[in-house]
């Protein structure tokens, strides 16, 4: 690809463009319609009280005693599924749940029967709970024609087990962001979209995702805020409950952040080229660390951004749904983020935000095309950013007006995926 190919007569500016084939607007016009996030239509799930999305439908406990419900809490809490407490059956039922718990207390009484569906609604699953001295539970559960019976705390263990496997029947969607050059931006559009996400009331979360980058916290000025790093994770093995990741993690403007540890955090220790990814270290997770971290990440987040590194092989790059690409709009950053398309393979589905300022002759949809990517969105040109970062201002200068135009609209492409549906989110006041 040379210069000439990419060269655009009079297209200096992208207010200023001399007339163009109508074919080449056509295909223009047509650009973001062919953004495609995920190749198959991701879950639908619901919401809890509390605000962490349900995995699935809600698993809901119908009982008046307290120590049943802090034993059924504890077991769901170890299943990594969210749990709502509800007095009336027939309100239980309209929620729509998929386990319905019916408490021992509450199963023998003329006043909770349990509607077996109904339009729009499932049958729920029924699983009668209580404790060995419940001698008539069995009988109770005959009666009912109840699909199960959980005496507790012996079935503590089969009951978290089968709650847990509700879990992973739907999951949060995952966005990886990475430059298709070196510098080309992608931890700040990162920020700048956790940012947006959260200001539309979507449970985001903001992976660190590139070991030799500094850490996010210290583009967000959030070194200081309590919480997990990436090296706190680092022996993480097996199931991670989502519920406990949430609780974990320091909150930054309303998104939650993992990040990795700053380079005043390791220059007791260590050089850049222990915390390669290529190169396990006592810090940086392993790939086992990580795929337990994004399990749980998608279970307790509608939205995960995770600002990757350049390098196709790393677990993070792999784990995510679709891929944004920085691609500064000039010569070589285009074609470098060409030669990594190419070696991203098809896999996942990906798109180019082309970042000004553009090229002497260069168009936003061209330069997209050339790095072999449809166009997800323009970014302008920042002045100053260096400095905002270095003052823990970052977010601050993503508030302006054409920056949130853009990250606004990926946001809402976005909601397409989410496990909330598109029209709970709140759009901002501009």
């Amino acid at each position: 690809m040379s210069e000439e190919q990419l060269w655009v007569p009079a297209s200096r500016s992208r207010k200023n463009r001399a007339p163009q084939p109508a074919q080449f607007l056509a295909d223009r016009l047509r650009a973001p319609s062919r953004f495609s996030l995920r190749t198959t239509p991701g879950p639908v799930s619901g919401r809890s009280a509390t605000g962490v999305p349900t995995i699935a439908a809600p698993v809901i406990l119908i009982s008046g005693s307290q120590p049943l419900q802090d034993e059924v809490a504890r077991i769901a809490a170890a299943a990594g599924v969210e749990l709502e407490v509800m007095a009336d059956a027939e309100a239980a039922a309209h929620r729509n749940p998929e386990v319905l718990l019916l408490g021992s207390d509450v199963a023998a009484g003329s006043g909770h029967h349990v509607p077996q569906g109904g339009p729009g609604l499932r049958w729920p699953e029924v699983i009668l709970v209580g404790t060995a001295q419940d001698t008539e539970l069995w009988q109770e559960a005959a009666r009912r024609e109840a699909a199960r019976v959980a005496v507790l705390p012996e079935a503590s263990g089969w009951l978290a087990e089968y709650l847990g496997r509700r879990r992973g029947k739907a999951s949060g969607f995952v966005v990886g962001v990475v430059g298709g050059s070196g510098g080309a931006g992608a931890s700040t559009l990162s920020c700048w979209l956790a940012h947006e996400a959260a200001e539309r009331r979507v449970e985001t979360l903001l992976v660190d995702g590139d070991p030799c980058g500094g850490g996010l916290d210290a583009s967000l000025g959030s070194g200081d805020v309590p919480g997990v790093r990436w090296p706190d994770l680092a022996d993480v093995r097996g199931t991670l409950n989502p519920v406990q990741l949430v609780s974990a993690l320091p909150q930054v403007s309303g998104f939650a952040l993992l990040s990795g540890d700053s380079g005043e955090a390791r220059a007791g220790g260590g050089t850049d080229e222990t915390w390669a990814a290529d190169s396990p270290s006592a810090d940086y997770p392993a790939d086992e660390s990580i795929s337990a971290v994004m399990d749980a990440a998608r279970g307790a987040f509608a939205l995960t951004i995770v600002d990757c590194a350049r390098q196709p092989s790393s677990s993070l790059l792999l784990s995510c749904d679709a891929l944004l690409l920085v691609v500064p709009g000039r010569l070589r950053p285009v074609l470098a983020a060409r030669s990594l398309t190419r070696s991203l393979g098809a896999a996942v589905p990906k798109a180019a935000v082309v970042r000004g300022p553009l090229g002497d002759g260069l168009d936003d949809v061209r330069a997209a095309d050339a790095a072999g990517l449809s166009l997800a969105g323009y970014l302008p040109a920042a002045r100053r950013l260096e400095h905002a970062e270095a003052r823990g201002l970052l977010l601050q200068r993503g508030r302006s007006r054409s920056i949130r135009r853009v990250t606004g609209q990926l946001v809402e492409r976005f909601a397409a995926e989410l496990p909330v549906p598109a029209s709970a989110m709140k759009r901002p006041s501009r």
